[in-house]
């Protein structure tokens, strides 16, 4: 496996770590998309979606705003 890959299954598990953690009642809207279950949220990056892959790019955002001091 070449080291973009293995990289974009890191960051594949942040994200779906970063996913477990909310409750099981609510739900996301993601834009045009719809809203998602937690466990369609997962499923969704688990199969590289655009859904998926959508949410992978808003996490990387808001970890990286989180670490600029953006967001606290």
């Amino acid at each position: 496996m070449e080291e973009r890959d293995r990289l974009k299954e890191e960051i594949k598990k942040i994200v779906i770590a970063r996913l477990e953690v909310l409750p099981e009642n609510k739900k996301l809207s993601i834009g045009n998309f719809g809203e998602f279950t937690k466990d369609e949220l997962i499923e969704n990056v688990n199969k590289n979606s655009e859904i998926g892959s959508k949410i992978i790019e808003i996490e990387m955002e808001f970890l990286r705003a989180m670490k600029k001091g953006i967001i606290q």
